[in-house]
């Protein structure tokens, strides 16, 4: 009764030749940061510059940047001075392009001033969608605010001198 699944020959095959063309040419992701001295204004003017370095990669995706603050200061020494940035603007590009291409691309980005870093990954073509998380909800507590549960006060109890002289000497013992 064990059955061993095997795909079928023309399945393959139809598979085999339409991620062809994907195949050939690997598909990368870069994720920059752009300083924020350049203002709103110029975010698009580096993100054109950034275009024009990829030339005729074929965009697959990508995200405009928006400006964030960073996790921690980045420092980097420009013109006999240090600069010190906490917000930047974040953006991504995934695109397509041969592998001979990259270094030439890598060194147009390390001559750009407004890039303040940059990561490149090669990746795949297809969206990898992250799973999502479970969301509990009650409608018993709809409107409601949790409060800390409080205990009631303990009353003292009365104790004798007698009761508590014996438990005295017993400890003393």
């Amino acid at each position: 009764m064990a059955e061993t699944s095997q795909p079928e020959e023309g399945f393959t095959q139809a598979n085999d030749a339409s991620s062809e063309g994907a195949a050939k040419t690997p598909v990368y992701e870069i994720g920059f940061h752009v300083v924020p001295t350049v203002g709103d204004e110029g975010v698009s003017a580096v993100v054109e510059k950034i275009h024009a370095a990829l030339g005729d990669a074929e965009i697959i995706k990508e995200q405009f940047p928006a400006k964030m603050m960073l996790a921690y200061v980045i420092e980097r020494a420009a013109e006999g001075k240090r600069e010190k940035y906490a917000e930047a603007y974040f953006g991504w590009i995934k695109f397509a392009m041969e592998r001979d291409a990259i270094p030439a691309f890598e060194d147009v980005l390390r001559g750009m001033r407004d890039v303040l870093r940059f990561l490149l990954i090669e990746t795949v073509r297809e969206d990898i969608v992250s799973p999502r998380r479970a969301i509990f909800t009650s409608d018993r507590l709809e409107g409601q605010t949790l409060k800390k549960p409080t205990a009631a006060p303990e009353a003292p109890a009365a104790v004798s001198e007698e009761e508590l002289d014996k438990s005295i000497e017993a400890l003393v013992q």
